[in-house]
């Protein structure tokens, strides 16, 4: 049921929204069929799909990372991109405990290799910080760089942090489409 109303909500927000923004359906983006759409399998069995993590619907995703070698890793399926494109995620999300965890935008050539990297000093990313425990509203918008044929959504705790955080109905937009 949750899939099928944020699925009106996104038909009318893109109604009103200005032409120039796409939305791209994420699958499953409130977690309410669990990780079903999503790739967590580098994921180091952090990630867990639980009530208690939900903002809306029944379900939502708890990132619980308790080690300070290992991150976690959960992924959309990848998207088309436009080199020179803005692309936005949106996304609700609170920090249970620690810091030290974000969503990224990824970007990839025709060979699947990773264009947003940290030795480019590139990355688009929105960290889900300390104090942000209660439900917040988030989003990051960055350029597809020269290059780009797809783009995804990537959920990841950083490998030297111990964090746990919610997040909840996650959206991909398009900008000047």
């Amino acid at each position: 049921m949750k899939t099928k109303i944020l699925a009106v909500i996104l038909s009318t927000a893109a109604s009103a929204a200005s032409a120039a923004e796409t939305f791209i359906l994420l699958a499953n983006a409130g977690f309410e069929e669990g990780l079903a759409g999503w790739n967590a399998s580098g994921d180091n069995a952090m990630s867990a799909v639980v009530p208690e993590a939900a903002k809306s619907g029944k379900l939502g995703l708890r990132v619980t990372d308790t080690s300070d070698t290992l991150g976690s890793s959960v992924a959309s399926k990848r998207f088309p991109a436009v080199a020179g494109r803005a692309y936005e995620v949106r996304f609700q999300a609170r920090a249970v405990k620690g810091e030290g965890i974000a969503v990224y935008l990824r970007f990839y050539n025709a060979k699947g290799e990773f264009l947003t990297r940290p030795e480019l000093k590139n990355q688009i990313n929105v960290p889900v910080r300390r104090g942000d425990t209660e439900w917040k509203a988030f989003s990051k918008e960055g350029v597809a760089p020269a290059g780009s044929v797809h783009v995804e959504v990537w959920i990841h705790s950083f490998t030297k942090n111990v964090v746990t955080a919610d997040f909840d109905d996650l959206v991909l937009v398009e900008k000047g489409s």
